[in-house]
């Protein structure tokens, strides 16, 4: 019961999703997979989403841009930040804000 946002374009097993799309996972309906891992190339929209964000553990963020399309695709909100004043800790912004910080 997640809900993201691509921020570049993707393949998820069969569908191709273009940067900017929304979607969901197929427990609430939509057509990612139930318990899908979410790259580190989503947007996060629901608390569901935030959780299997921050499960994977802090990455490298990507460029948010589309390939095929000519859809404007806007920075994410969550989305791994270094923790000020430290050298190994990572903390989410936006949705994962409340959400402790990582050391890697």
């Amino acid at each position: 019961m997640a809900l993201y946002r691509f921020l570049s374009d993707h393949y998820v097993g069969t569908q191709y999703y273009l940067a900017g799309t929304i979607a969901s996972t197929a427990d609430v309906g939509g057509t990612l997979p139930t318990g899908w891992p979410p790259s580190n190339a989503v947007d996060p929209l629901d608390n569901a989403g935030v959780n299997a964000f921050y499960a994977l553990g802090q990455t490298t963020p990507v460029l948010v841009r589309t390939q095929w399309s000519t859809q404007s695709v806007s920075p994410p909100v969550t989305y791994w930040k270094r923790v000020v004043g430290s050298s190994n800790q990572w903390a989410l912004t936006g949705l994962g804000a409340g959400l402790p910080a990582i050391g890697i």
